[in-house]
């Protein structure tokens, strides 16, 4: 008896001081806890510098988690209260809070419309499916594999404890492993798991809510969480989490999607859209990253992303699946493009306010499957809505498709800026005249347009939905035209001059860079293409310089030296496109083509009454440039050369004779390239004189030293082309400043050659 009195003693003593080791153990931890260092607030305040390891702490009493940092960040303000230090940190600009969770405003999406030609049948679901979709909600789909529950939230009354969620600029490795330890998550992490994390809420969050804090800090990051089990999560990149094993979920009703980051791959079947078109929509809504996929033979859309976008994606599918008809309004008398602007503003403002078809006010126009498609042609509206939306559109046509009493009377002014009123107004007239623009009734009046040169303007009488087409007209009409610089040398060589030009024309290398073979043996500028005529004979013809290295200015100060070359001329003209330009060089001569002889009191003075008519002799030409869309130059060109010879005398009447040489043709060439045309040949009757030096020039004994001979001489007349197309100020500014080196070069040479002299 005694011996068992004896072990239950024992007993109790062994008891005794186990229940003493495990209190002195208990005072010891809470001893430490107290210390200064670790009287650090509850607050999760996180910026370890480098190669420094923040500590993750519990405290026991308050069954709250917090990091402490060993050494405190430089960038935390600190405040002493009830003997605690706190950390506090300045909440992030910005934001919203939904529920106790802060992050950034939702991505606001692009509307588009999708124009459907025909109502499409809708789709019937296997049976299985379809009931899935109805029967089961977010809330009643049972748990499965791929559902993360924290461990911690097992013990009762710890899903609800709160805490502060801050981390600075902490490693995301680091945050990782801190929730890790808040939640009893065991985490796997991919290689290029890396960067800085900051994050800050200024009130407390729920432990139940820590691991959806995280999946919203994965998602910005880059980075998705994909669970490999209840309590192991592997942490990979968000391009190759898609291919992992997701939650699938399947529905379309956006209130079964839950509002958060966790990435899913739901599976949303459409009623009547078709899922190719609803794609196209709504793939800009995208984050980056996720996956979209179309399932034709049951018209759904398989889309990998986070949940809380796919819940907004959902809504949006929402709206835009419903079942629609097409119906076609022709109207009498009103514009059906401006009655389709108006009918749409209409709705849209009337759905903002009250939402008259039935959908949510907060939808605009688009997204609700209305589409309102004008025809000019045919004047008429496709309208393509539901019938309850289709119903209110017809009443609204037929109050805004009325008669106007007063479109009769409509005048408009259209200033130009460019464009001359009197060619608008002929071209307009040409084109409107007994044409039916809207292809509504007939008109209660003749399109009417006139021009005001001086208002530099056109008047306009027209209906309002008339003058909207001819507006377009005159738009395209009053456009700047680009002009052209035509740069031309008219020159006359003589026989003699021909063959001192056949030895001395390669002096035209100097100017030019190529050079290519035609006079025989001659050299002329670069790549010149033969057009036609005789060699021998200098028949009327044209030679092409394709290149664009020919200079007017080059060619005339070789030539300038030359013997046997009469430079008759080197005018410059500029030109708008299509606009003909005139050039007149000589003289104005008077002659008289008749006289009067009056009789007077004195018969041996009679009076003479004379009359005068006046000739142009000289060069005269006209050149019209057509500029092609590939920037080709078409010149149109009436070339004319008269030159005065004699006059014949007789009964006081001198009349004139002169001798012309005139061309017509049409050349096609690059800007900047250079043509010439050739071949306009004249006999001229000269008097040649060869004397002995000196003594030739003897007065009086002069002529018995040289002689005298007539001879009739040939002449050729060559005219050489060079047009610049100038689209722009630039191209102006640019050939202005090579003329004036090109002149400033032929000042410099010539003083050259008179010093040489």
């Amino acid at each position: 008896m005694e011996s068992k009195q004896t072990n239950t003693n024992k007993r109790n003593l062994r008891a005794f001081l186990r229940l003493l080791l495990y209190f002195v153990c208990f005072l010891c931890v809470s001893f430490v806890s107290c210390t200064p260092e670790s009287k650090t607030s509850k607050t999760a305040k996180m910026r370890p510098q480098e190669d420094e390891p923040a500590q993750i702490t519990k405290d026991f009493r308050t069954k709250e988690f917090y990091t402490k940092q060993i050494e405190q960040p430089k960038a935390a303000v600190t405040n002493h209260t009830d003997n605690k230090e706190l950390i506090q940190l300045v909440t992030l600009p910005k934001s919203q809070t939904i529920g106790n969770i802060s992050k950034t405003s939702e991505y606001t999406p692009t509307r588009k419309t999708i124009i459907q030609v025909a109502s499409r049948e809708q789709v019937d679901l296997p049976k299985e499916i379809a009931a899935r979709s109805k029967s089961t909600s977010a809330a009643e789909q049972p748990l499965s594999e791929t559902d993360v529950k924290p461990p911690v939230l097992d013990k009762p009354g710890m899903a609800d404890e709160l805490i502060c969620v801050n981390f600075d600029q902490v490693d995301i490795r680091m945050v990782l492993k801190t929730v890790g330890d808040i939640t009893g998550i065991n985490f796997v992490l991919d290689d290029s798991v890396h960067g800085n994390v900051t994050v800050m809420f200024p009130t407390k969050i729920r432990l139940a809510e820590v691991y959806k804090v995280l999946e919203s800090i994965l998602e910005v990051k880059g980075f998705a969480a994909v669970p490999a089990g209840r309590n192991l999560v592997k942490i990979v990149p968000r391009a190759d989490a898609a291919k992992r094993n997701l939650q699938v979920r399947f529905g379309n009703n956006p209130s079964d999607i839950p509002r958060n980051d966790t990435l899913i791959t739901q599976i949303i079947p459409l009623n009547y859209a078709n899922a190719g078109e609803i794609s196209q929509i709504i793939q800009p809504l995208l984050a980056t990253g996720a996956q979209m996929a179309i399932y034709t033979k049951t018209n759904s859309i398989v889309i990998t992303d986070t949940s809380s976008n796919i819940h907004h994606i959902a809504k949006i599918i929402q709206t835009l699946d419903v079942k629609e008809q097409i119906t076609v309004f022709s109207l009498n008398y009103a514009s059906a493009q401006v009655i389709s602007e108006q009918i749409t503003r209409i709705i849209e403002k009337n759905r903002a306010a009250s939402s008259p078809v039935g959908r949510n006010r907060s939808t605009p126009l688009a997204p609700t499957g209305i589409k309102i498609i004008p025809d000019p042609r045919t004047n008429s509206l496709y309208v393509v809505a539901n019938e309850q939306d289709t119903e209110i559109i017809e009443r609204l046509i037929m109050q805004l498709d009325v008669e106007r009493p007063d479109s009769a009377n409509n005048v408009h002014v259209v200033y130009l800026e460019n464009a001359q009123p009197k060619e608008v107004a002929e071209s307009l007239t040409a084109v409107l005249a007994n044409l039916r623009i809207t292809g509504a009734v007939e008109a209660t009046q003749q399109v009417q347009v006139t021009a005001d040169e001086g208002t530099n303007s056109v008047i306009v009488a027209a209906s309002t939905q008339d003058f909207k087409v001819i507006a377009g007209i005159i738009e395209k009409l009053d456009i700047v035209r680009e002009q052209v610089l035509v740069e031309l040398l008219i020159m006359e060589v003589s026989e003699e001059g021909l063959l001192e030009i056949g030895i001395d024309w390669a002096t035209l290398d100097e100017a030019v860079e190529d050079s290519i073979r035609f006079f025989g043996a001659t050299n002329f500028g670069p790549r010149v293409d033969f057009v036609s005529g005789d060699l021998e004979g200098l028949a009327v013809g044209a030679w092409r310089a394709d290149g664009s290295d020919v200079r007017i200015g080059a060619i005339l100060h070789a030539l300038d030296k030359e013997s046997g070359v009469n430079i008759l001329s080197t005018p410059h003209i500029t030109t708008s496109n299509h606009n003909k330009a005139k050039i007149i060089i000589g003289e104005n001569i008077p002659y008289v083509v008749e006289s009067r002889i009056t009789e007077t009191s004195d018969f041996l003075t009679p009076t003479v009454i004379d009359s005068f008519e006046y000739k142009d002799v000289g060069i005269s030409l006209e050149i019209t440039p057509h500029i092609s869309q590939g920037g080709l130059v078409r010149l149109e060109i009436d070339s004319e050369f008269s030159k005065l010879i004699e006059g014949v005398t007789g009964s006081s009447v001198n009349t004139p004779t002169t001798a012309k040489r005139q061309a017509q043709t049409i050349v096609s060439m690059n800007s900047g390239s250079t043509i010439v045309i050739g071949g306009l040949i004249r006999d001229d009757k000269v008097t040649l004189e060869k004397k002995i030096p000196l003594l030739g020039d003897l007065p009086l004994l002069g002529g018995l030293f040289k002689y005298q001979r007539d001879q009739m001489q040939k002449t050729n007349l060559l005219m050489f082309i060079t047009p610049h197309v100038m689209s722009n100020q630039e191209d102006l500014d640019r050939i202005t400043e090579k003329k004036r080196n090109e002149t400033e070069l032929l000042d410099e040479n010539g003083e050259t050659n008179n010093n040489s002299e």
